[in-house]
């Protein structure tokens, strides 16, 4: 029953959205995890349907001591499942919902009759059936093969290559594409499943959502220069930038979680990366001044987050409304716990400004609030005289949503420095900015003074040649002409 009292407890923390239903069902703390989504899904898919049966059989009238939550959890099991609750531990929850088998079932067929329907499945929620699924991106490995070969492998499947595109709704079945912002990125269809898919299995794709390509993508170390990737399991970030970097150079990826850190070495070694060294330690614990790490020029930031723009079609099928906690408590709760996180965001990319040789630094997270973003980047801002942000230019300029405006009231230039993402973007919700060190800023800028000031001089200097020619051409020209009167003469 400790299973059900945890997904109980997800479904609450669902409600006042302090998470999305991937993160918080594959949490750390929770050990079936496939378990866990599968239910906290299904019962999503059917909840409507759950809260009128337990309502028209006046289930927690008659049983008053059964939680509203464990009650949607394991109506759900007997009456949807095709394991049912037979097979679970006896207990008081379980012995009450037993006690009411009939009288529930019965108000199923009686709902099924009254929005005459036969099967269980027309009674999911419209909601869901409704929803745009966002469409199967797939992050091509280039340490293994090429976009074209993907393409042409696809194309043997049946696959019609189509057109780049912004808007990506509608997409016909069968239709690949290559992505409109970033070169390694192919779009398909929604829920086209490719987890048994060779190129998958061989490591030559990698199942990546568009957004969570961005931050490595802005990163774009150099060949063979040394990276950080601070919180780095479970590794598609890690692995990508090793992609950019063609496996040359140095990446050290630091995770604090011993379980996801061997989930990257995992991934990473499938992938064929082989310039990654996996640290078990918390970034905020690495010496910036370690001689080990006085090369390192990037450092990809991309900590724990409330995880608030991670996209589930089954999210939207939540309503706080039907919860009977004190929504105002769980509220406050919630902006602490924002509060919380953006101090810890703030705390670990200004040790990322420690590191000597860094000149630049990304930071990203999978939310939508600004606590954690732009309202993060302000205090950066604030707390440090060494970085700046990058120029649009820099950070995918053909990206058209950006930060929030109204968050710099007296520098609203920055937020068009920022890049975020919604679900109507056709991807998940996420935010990324990219700080610089400003001597390099300085540099880059003295550097592009310079050349322009020697094109100028080139310039100058040509034409104050094409004058002298002009003038030397004229000379000769004049006295043609005198020579010429004195012959007339």
């Amino acid at each position: 029953m400790n299973f059900y009292m945890q997904a109980a407890e997800i479904l609450t923390k669902l409600a006042t959205k302090e998470g999305s239903i991937k993160s918080l069902t594959l949490a750390d703390n929770v050990k079936e995890k496939k378990k866990m989504y599968a239910l906290i899904c299904e019962t999503l898919k059917y909840r409507d349907v759950i809260n009128q049966i337990i309502e028209n059989s006046q289930l927690l009238k008659v049983e008053k001591k059964l939680p509203k939550n464990i009650t949607i959890l394991l109506v759900h099991d007997l009456l949807f499942s095709s394991n049912g609750i037979k097979n679970l531990s006896d207990g008081p929850y379980k012995t009450a919902i037993m006690r009411n088998e009939i009288r529930l079932r019965a108000e199923l067929v009686k709902l099924k009759i009254k929005l005459k329907v036969k099967n269980n499945e027309d009674l999911i929620s419209p909601d869901y059936r409704n929803s745009v699924a966002l469409p199967r991106y797939v992050r091509v490995n280039t340490l293994k093969t090429t976009v074209e070969e993907v393409i042409e492998h696809f194309q043997s499947e049946g696959y019609v290559l189509e057109e780049p595109i912004k808007i990506l709704n509608n997409l016909s079945s069968k239709t690949i594409r290559k992505d409109f912002h970033l070169s390694d990125l192919l779009v398909l269809p929604p829920n086209t499943d490719l987890h048994n898919h060779i190129l998958y299995l061989s490591g030559k794709i990698i199942l990546q959502d568009k957004a969570s390509c961005f931050p490595s993508y802005i990163c774009s170390p150099s060949i063979n220069s040394y990276v950080i990737d601070a919180c780095a399991a479970p590794g598609n970030k890690t692995s990508h930038l090793s992609a950019v970097m063609k496996n040359t150079g140095k990446i050290w990826a630091f995770d604090l979680d011993k379980k996801r850190l061997r989930l990257l070495e995992k991934l990473t070694q499938k992938a064929g990366c082989k310039n990654i060294e996996a640290i078990h330690k918390s970034f905020l614990d690495v010496n910036p001044l370690d001689e080990r790490y006085s090369k390192v020029e990037y450092i990809l930031v991309d900590p724990s987050c409330s995880g608030s723009g991670i996209v589930n079609r089954l999210d939207g099928l939540v309503d706080s409304s039907e919860q009977e906690t004190d929504q105002s408590d769980l509220s406050q709760k919630s902006q602490e716990r924002l509060k919380n996180l953006s101090e810890f965001q703030i705390k670990i990319i200004l040790h990322a400004f420690k590191f000597p040789s860094a000149k630049k630094v990304v930071y990203s997270t999978c939310s939508i609030h600004s606590q954690e973003n732009e309202q993060v980047i302000k205090g950066v801002l604030q707390q440090n005289n060494n970085f700046i942000l990058a120029n649009r230019n820099d950070v995918i300029p053909t990206w058209d949503r950006r930060g929030i405006s109204s968050e710099f009231v007296d520098d609203e230039e920055s937020a068009d420095k920022l890049i975020r993402t919604l679900p109507e973007d056709f991807t998940n919700g996420f935010f990324v900015a990219c700080f610089i060190r400003k001597s390099s800023y300085m540099e880059s800028a003295a550097s592009t003074i310079s050349t322009s000031n020697l094109d100028t001089n080139v310039n100058n200097s040509k034409k104050r040649k094409r004058k002298r020619k002009r003038k030397s051409a004229k000379k000769i020209k004049d006295d043609e002409s005198d020579d010429l009167t004195l012959t007339n003469i």
